[in-house]
């Protein structure tokens, strides 16, 4: 007797701290987000489908589009292997190509992505369909060197490495977890992600961002429920994006990783969103063009040509267009500052725990806290100079949203 109930005490602790911690999540967007508790980031998400729209098909002499940034206004990309060594910027409204960075010292054996810091561009030639490849590297480019106008022929630094937990050479293309296809740039280090197809999985690597010779040691893995074949990295929004598609059958889908702390991307929120008209589409690479959008990349296949799409991440990433989509407007709302305090008193709204959110202008977070809201007592305190900056506010509970306008 004395076992059994030990036995069910330890079961309903278990239980109970496990519905607890369902419970606490601190993405708004979560179907289990609670104003109340949110120490933990555990967080439940509908099933999202999005159909980014078709923009145009890309020239054939990028026909093998493989990786994808953006900068100097434009969209650069290069092709795998076997193309020339050439970054390829196209105008993004047409496609069309204006300039070429021509790396006339190095071949390209197998480019698969390319990142860029503040500093520098990278190109990842570490495609490895095999996992037998021993020379993997990337080309490293200063962004200094970069012209603002017209071709140029550039020079590249090199960074070796190896995987650190890879034993194994031998040929193995259906079962494979050393390709790489994937990676972005933090400050100090390069993020590979690699394509597994025995497992379905992505292990996360990281290396030195300067010439050498390396280790890539391995910080981490996630189920990515398929193959990962390219990435970015919007180092001020602390947003990461990952592309690719489910093996053998072809179901294109994006990862959007946010809410990490510095570079520990695993730390965050991930939610995957599918993305449905795009069935078969080889889904390459993809490049942040804004805090809002991406613009995908896809190469040539047996069922479409190459091409560019554009996909809003508004729904997905703005808690404020999240307001406006699924809140009620706040109206008759009044405010008063007090010594340095702003302190507002929004009316109608139900009594609770709410997440306060101040935006600016254009819809990018200043401040958030939680809060309670007495029923006898409904008014919010905010800081004097913040509220100087804001431009807009939402309120997020755990059953009401409500968005307003300074």
């Amino acid at each position: 007797m004395k076992y059994f109930l030990s036995f069910w005490l330890i079961f309903l602790a278990v239980f109970f701290c496990t519905i607890q911690t369902q419970a606490q999540c601190d993405d708004v967007f979560a179907t289990n987000f609670d104003p109340a508790d949110s120490l933990f980031v555990n967080c439940k998400y509908s099933i999202v489908v999005q159909n980014p729209p078709f923009l145009y098909e890309l020239p054939k002499m990028v026909e093998e589009t493989s990786g994808l940034i953006f900068f100097d206004d434009l969209l650069w990309t290069h092709n795998d292997s076997g193309g020339e060594a050439v970054l390829y910027g196209m105008d993004t409204a047409n496609g069309q190509i204006v300039r070429r960075l021509i790396f006339p010292e190095i071949k390209n054996s197998d480019w698969e992505d390319v990142a860029l810091n503040e500093e520098f561009i990278f190109i990842g030639d570490f495609g490895n369909n095999s996992g037998s490849r021993k020379d993997l590297h990337i080309h490293r480019v200063r962004r200094s060197d970069v012209p603002t106008k017209g071709d140029a022929k550039l020079e590249t630094e090199k960074i070796q490495f190896h995987f650190e937990d890879q034993e194994d050479f031998l040929v193995k293309l259906k079962s494979n977890n050393f390709d790489c296809e994937a990676m972005v740039a933090g400050e100090e280090n390069l993020y590979l992600f690699t394509k597994n197809r025995g497992d379905q999985h992505s292990r996360i690597y990281q290396l030195p961002n300067s010439p050498g010779n390396y280790e890539a040691k391995l910080i981490g893995r996630f189920d990515s429920e398929g193959l990962i074949t390219g990435a970015d990295y919007l180092q001020e929004q602390q947003t990461l994006v990952l592309i690719g598609y489910t093996y053998k059958t072809w179901k294109p889908f994006v990862w959007l990783l946010y809410g990490f702390e510095q570079e520990d991307f695993l730390s965050g929120n991930k939610r995957k969103i599918d993305l449905l008209n795009l069935l078969t589409t080889q889904v390459e690479g993809i490049a942040f063009v804004n805090p809002w959008q991406v613009m995908i990349s896809a190469e040539t296949s047996k069922s479409f040509t190459a091409r560019a799409f554009k996909m809003d991440l508004r729904s997905f990433l703005s808690p404020y267009q999240l307001a406006l989509e699924k809140g009620n407007s706040l109206t008759g709302i009044s405010y008063e500052k007090k010594d340095q305090t702003f302190n507002f008193f929004p009316g109608s709204m139900k009594a609770g725990f709410y997440r306060l959110m101040l935006f600016e202008a254009e819809n990018y977070l200043l401040k958030e806290e939680t809060i309670q809201l007495e029923a006898d007592d409904q008014r919010f305190p905010i800081d004097f100079a913040l509220s100087e900056k804001a431009a807009k506010a939402a309120l997020f509970g755990k059953r009401h949203i409500y968005y307003f306008n300074f």
